[in-house]
């Protein structure tokens, strides 16, 4: 059983990064007693993607859940309540890439494509580090998936 994922944005904290996640919400956000963090509550199992700037670098992940050893290493970030098994890790360009196909997939339906197979955001990690993701493609897997609820046909 995959567990909730609590996804902690610093607020009025002084933390030395920024976090932006996107997911299936299944709470609405609220800011924590302190000031200090605003508190976003992702559903189990799905998959949600994670925006972190620091002073000097940005990386975005797509990752869900860890639940046991057949999922790989499991992986802490910062922010993030539960440990997490990485889909994909986004550097330089391939954030911008990444924050753009989000941006495109959740035009229709904010929460719909978070319900997607892990197999539709492995394809998701392959067109944006080797093909460039560009918007044809992206739409293209979109479709398919969206049509066949993730089946392969």
């Amino acid at each position: 059983m995959r567990y909730n994922i609590t996804v902690d944005v610093p607020y009025g904290k002084k933390l030395p990064y920024t976090l932006y996640s996107k997911g299936f919400l299944i709470d609405v956000p609220h800011v924590d007693e302190n000031s200090d963090f605003v508190h976003f509550k992702y559903i189990g199992g799905s998959v949600i993607v994670l925006f972190y700037t620091f002073e000097r670098f940005r990386r975005a992940y797509i990752a869900t859940c860890w639940e046991s050893e057949k999922d790989g290493e499991a992986v802490s970030l910062p922010g993030i309540d539960a440990k997490l098994c990485l889909i994909f890790t986004a550097r330089g360009r391939k954030v911008d890439h990444l924050k753009r196909c989000v941006w495109l997939l959740t035009q229709e339906d904010e929460y719909k494509v978070f319900k997607f197979p892990l197999l539709f955001w492995y394809r998701l990690a392959f067109l944006i580090q080797f093909c460039g993701a560009k918007r044809s493609d992206v739409m293209y897997l979109y479709e398919k998936f969206k049509k066949h609820g993730g089946r392969k046909k």
